[in-house]
């Protein structure tokens, strides 16, 4: 799914349904002076210690990735959290404050089954929403060499969608990691689709940032962004070999967080 800046859209939708927790537990009737502040409080924490884990299990699955650009454990934007590893540190770390506690065990328990159910049921349906809204248009595009390539061209194979231009600098840094992507990955068809420029101008990038590149296209009208609804770059599209939309990320894109996209492709 597409991100809020750098917040995730799933990472995102849990903190609106972390709010609306809250305030269950902090509406749900309480035996008389129970304070409702403590309830609260460990919804907080539970939050705050399930997201740490979710994003430190990934880092370990992936520590190879990471360690070749350690910086990148920061982007977070790159959509890499363990929902296992979320729920496990959250429910554990509830049910150990809980057990002395049972005045707030009713409020905590609705407040995070509340929330759960709610998080993913509008996580699957924006993600159905948005798969409806994008699709592949039915456009022929040129590559370096002047040949026609129709963007809907190869259906049954997994597709990327890199929409960039060579002056934007998370363009730039994120190149290259599609590249290595591309060679790692040839059942997956990528095609990089610059929007705006020039064949002289694309070429002369790709020889210092990617060279061996394959499957660029020019849109000098930019008419692919205006197709598909995106308007800022660089934007990665990921469609199913149905040519469904999987995701769309809107940033830049780290190693780890690249080949977790790639994997729920297959």
């Amino acid at each position: 799914m597409m991100s809020l800046g750098p917040v995730p859209l799933p990472v995102a939708l849990a903190i609106f349904f972390l709010l609306l927790a809250l305030l269950v537990a902090r509406l749900w009737p309480r035996p008389p002076g129970a304070a409702w502040r403590p309830a609260t409080a460990l919804l907080v924490d539970m939050f705050l210690l399930g997201l740490l884990a979710a994003r430190g299990l990934f880092v370990l699955r992936a520590a190879p990735l990471y360690l070749t650009d350690p910086g990148s454990i920061l982007r977070i934007g790159d959509g890499g959290f363990d929902p296992i590893g979320f729920f496990a540190c959250a429910v554990g770390w509830g049910a150990w404050k809980l057990r002395r506690h049972r005045s707030l065990r009713p409020a905590v328990v609705a407040a995070a089954l509340f929330a759960t159910a709610g998080w993913w049921v509008a996580t699957a349906g924006l993600q159905h929403w948005q798969a409806g809204q994008v699709s592949l248009p039915a456009m022929v595009l040129h590559d370096l060499g002047g040949q026609p390539v129709a963007l809907a061209a190869g259906q049954g194979s997994p597709l990327v969608v890199n929409l960039w231009a060579s002056w934007c600098g998370p363009c730039i840094r994120e190149m290259p990691v599609l590249a290595a992507a591309q060679r790692a990955h040839p059942q997956v068809r990528f095609l990089f689709v610059n929007q705006g420029e020039d064949a002289e101008t694309v070429q002369d990038f790709l020889r210092v940032h990617a060279p061996g590149l394959q499957g660029v296209l020019l849109d000098e009208p930019a008419r692919t962004a205006e197709a598909m609804g995106v308007q800022a770059y660089p934007s990665t599209l990921f469609f199913d070999r149905e040519g469904e939309l999987r995701e769309l990320h809107l940033g830049e894109l780290t190693a780890a967080g690249l080949e977790h996209k790639l994997r729920r492709l297959r």
